[in-house]
Order: C-alpha cells, then sequence, then structure tokens
C-alpha cells in the first residue's frame, strides 16, 4: 500500500504535520531509513521511490538532499543517492563523537540548568518510563519521541547550540542502529536493563552529580553500541525492500 499525503502518524511521536509535499517525502524516506525499510547501501531511485510513495520527482531530491544534509543519505556523483552505509565502525564512531559532545554539554547543563530545567528533566524522564520500548512488532513511536526528549533535555541547559545541534544530528544517526539492537533475541534483551541504565543517568542528574551522571551516561551509550556492533558482527542483515511503503496509523 503507498503512503497516502496527509497522514500525520508517519513515525516520530507528535511530530508537525508536514506543510509540503517535499516535507511529507522527506519524512517517510527517513522513517524508512531508520526502520531498515530501506536499506544501507540501497540505490535511491527516482522511478522507484515515485512508485513507492506516489510523490512527484521534484519533491523527492528536495526530500534526499535534505536527508544528505544529515548524512542518512549520501550522493554518489552524476549517479543520484543512495541510503548511507552502517556498518561496525560507523556505530563505533557515532557512539564514541557523541560522547565528546554530551559528556561536556551534560556537565555544563548540571553545573547552569534552573528549577526549569530540573523540571522538564523529570516531565521527559517521566514520559520514557510510561511507554514501551520498540520492539521487532512495535516500533514504539511514543517511547522514540520520549527517548529523544529524555536526552535532548538532558543537556538543553549547557548554553551552546552547537552543541545541541551537533548532538541532535547525531542521536538521530544512531536511532538508525535501533533496526538491529531490536532483531535482538528475547534471551539477550534480559541481559540489558534499559530503563533502569535512564533511571540511573536521571538520579545522577537530580542529585547534581556531574561525575556520576557523566559515567552512567558513557555506559548506555557504550553498551548500545556494542549491542550493535556485535549484532552485525554475526551476520545481522537488514530485510529486502518491500515494493511500497507501509502506512502508520
Amino acid at each position: 500500500m503507498k503512503r497516502a499525503l496527509g497522514t500525520e502518524a508517519i513515525g516520530d511521536y507528535r511530530r508537525p504535520t508536514p506543510r509540503t509535499v517535499a516535507e511529507q517525502a522527506y519524512w517517510m524516506i527517513r522513517d524508512d531509513i531508520q526502520w531498515g525499510r530501506l536499506p544501507p547501501d540501497l540505490p535511491l531511485r527516482f522511478d522507484e521511490l515515485r512508485k513507492r510513495y506516489d510523490i512527484g520527482i521534484s519533491p523527492l531530491r528536495e526530500a534526499l538532499t535534505r536527508l544528505a544534509s544529515e548524512r542518512l543519505v549520501t550522493s554518489v556523483g552524476q549517479k543520484g543517492f543512495r541510503v548511507a552505509s552502517l556498518t561496525n565502525a560507523d556505530v563505533r564512531d557515532t557512539a564514541a563523537t557523541r560522547l565528546v559532545i554530551e559528556r561536556e554539554a551534560l556537565r555544563q547543563s548540571i553545573e547552569k540548568g534552573d528549577v526549569h530545567w530540573e523540571m522538564a528533566v523529570v516531565a521527559a524522564f517521566h514520559g520514557l518510563a510510561r511507554h514501551s520500548l520498540p520492539s521487532p512488532v512495535d516500533n514504539g513511536a511514543s517511547w522514540q519521541y520520549f527517548h529523544r526528549e529524555f536526552h535532548m533535555t538532558l543537556i538543553s541547559a549547557c548554553g551552546s547550540r552547537w552543541q545541541l545541534e551537533f548532538a541532535g544530528l547525531l542521536f538521530d544517526q544512531a536511532e538508525r542502529h535501533r533496526i538491529v539492537r531490536t532483531s535482538i533475541t528475547p534471551e539477550e534483551t534480559l541481559v540489558r536493563d534499559i530503563q533502569a541504565e535512564h533511571q540511573t543517568i536521571f538520579d545522577a542528574v537530580m542529585a547534581r552529580d556531574a561525575d556520576r551522571a557523566v559515567a552512567a551516561l558513557t555506559e548506555h551509550y557504550e553498551k548500545t553500541a556494542q549491542a550493535v556492533d556485535a549484532a552485525l558482527s554475526h551476520g545481522f542483515r537488514f530485510a529486502e525492500p518491500t515494493g511500497s511503503s507501509p502506512t502508520k496509523s
């Protein structure tokens, strides 16, 4: 089934309704990349995309150019676009770079954050705790929203627009790894309690203990990178793209 224009629930919880066809194309392609429906290294041919999304070439080109600026898509000279690669090195590099930025941003937020920041962190954590983690049968759109909200709110008082911008870009890049994480068998996921990891970070932030908060954040990101790295190393493969993009409810 092709996706119909005007669909609002196309991914992130509480996402604003797209105002243009190009913006709608951007979100639909972005969702399909992040969820592995358009797997890494897949050539993005305009004729195929036009049939998949029922959208014209001009807005598709605009959407792909925007995705290329976010490193989710790569431009291949005169050959067009393809989905960005996802390798073990990419996973480790993304996690390491996030930590370079977010450890300092978190320290600055803990130092500078006022009561309004604390209230925002509490609200974001509460929202995250009330929603189920994504799974192979549930994309967890509401959890996705609150997960991003929690991590970005933690560093929102750092005082640096650039730190926040790069942290957001890297967060969105890392979300593409989740299709690998959620493919892991239930027995493997029992080894890790992600909600407890968030609780540890939250408790340290509320206590204004920067060292403990940074250590907890570091462990959280490193565990995720290790899980994805292991899945890729053990032969995880993305499914072949289907002929159409499913409409989300």
